[in-house]
């Protein structure tokens, strides 16, 4: 099974803390950028020889294109999908969530929506530079009663200033809106943001890692308590309701980006990327860069994917990749020694306590190459 992702690189406004490629003053190439999107499609679509099973349109803020838009670029993909149900995703701002969206969303077969809610409190969301308040999101998620969407949220704990009661009070919208679905991730201070700016010129603090441990197991308990599973270190889902498209890139399946700065991947050792430059993008006819994994290199990423979800490294994946060497094998055995990892149902996983530390753990097992 395989996965298509379209990448809109248009925003309203720069978040602090954002490090995706997007820009803010796209008028005057919109119309040309979505053609070119569409044209992107026509020419890849053959690199996908599995079923589609997701479509995910990702930004930047795709909600903010026209249903018309949004249309026209759903129009290849969903002919090559006929009449199967595949899950198909629309990144969204809580003020974009009105009831003629919402209606033209459902019409064009949209089923899953994933709203950028961040935080409750109207004084981070300036902070961080937001375009929603909070009664904004309020008033979007009211609206969702009478839709069939699948709900998932995002929200970003660990920020300055940010309380255990104001976690507390967004996570308490579950206990109200029909969320199905929470993806919970530590503020990051990323190379050419704001954020990054603010803090190396000492008009911000550092980020407090302990705040950050300390919000993150309150998320844990409190989604838990709610019926959620934890089922990747920042993704939470009621029960059959985990991410398909997500998945894709953590169990290792083909999946095809479109757009600029989107990757693509076929499922084995191939890595594609377009460039990063709407202005590059437009003129684009080889459509992206590319490189071939080494074994070794695909090793590395089995275990940095593999050991973020709650299945694990599969022992077969490993065998066919020429299993552990001894210095990997020791290794191994001294992680599992220090109760970091798990053998469970043929797999290797981390414990539930070092989820937080999944990158620095699978580094440990990573090969040179």
């Amino acid at each position: 099974m395989a996965g298509i992702y379209i990448h809109i690189p248009f925003c309203r406004k720069k978040c602090t803390y954002c490090d995706f490629h997007f820009s803010t003053t796209f008028a005057s190439y919109r119309t040309a950028l979505l053609s070119q999107l569409r044209q992107e499609f026509h020419t890849r679509i053959h690199e996908i020889t599995a079923p589609i099973e997701s479509i995910y349109l990702g930004g930047g803020t795709p909600s903010l294109l026209s249903p018309e838009e949004l249309g026209s670029l759903l129009e290849g993909p969903k002919k090559y999908i006929g009449n199967q149900t595949v899950e198909i995703t629309l990144e969204v701002n809580p003020e974009d969530l009105t009831e003629t969206n919402l209606s033209a969303w459902q019409a064009l077969g949209i089923n899953r929506l994933s709203i950028g809610v961040q935080t409750m409190n109207d004084e981070l969301l300036a902070w961080m530079n937001r375009n929603h308040r909070a009664t904004d999101t309020r008033k979007g998620l009211d609206l969702l009663q009478p839709y069939a969407f699948s709900v998932s949220i995002d929200l970003i704990f660990g920020v300055p200033k940010q309380t255990e009661e104001v976690v507390e009070e967004l996570l308490a919208l579950i206990d109200t809106y029909p969320i199905e679905h929470v993806s919970a991730y530590a503020l990051t201070q990323e190379p050419q943001t704001l954020l990054h700016h603010r803090v190396k010129t000492g008009k911000e603090p550092q980020l407090n890692d302990e705040q950050q441990v300390t919000h993150y197991h309150l998320v844990e308990q409190a989604l838990s308590t709610r019926g959620f599973e934890h089922y990747e270190v920042s993704n939470y889902a009621k029960p059959g309701k985990r991410a398909v498209h997500n998945g894709n890139y953590w169990n290792g399946k083909a999946y095809l980006g479109l757009g600029p700065g989107a990757h693509s991947f076929d499922g084995k050792s191939r890595r594609r990327w377009n460039v990063s430059n709407n202005a590059q993008y437009l003129k684009q006819q080889d459509w992206y860069e590319e490189e071939t994994l080494s074994a070794d290199n695909q090793w590395n990423e089995l275990w940095l994917t593999g050991l973020r979800t709650q299945h694990g490294v599969p022992m077969e994946r490993i065998g066919d990749l020429g299993g552990f060497r001894a210095e990997e094998q020791g290794m191994l055995e001294a992680l599992i020694k220090q109760n970091k990892i798990h053998e469970q149902h043929n797999r290797y996983c981390l414990t539930q306590d070092h989820w937080l530390a999944a990158d620095g753990i699978s580094i440990q097992l990573f090969r040179a190459g």
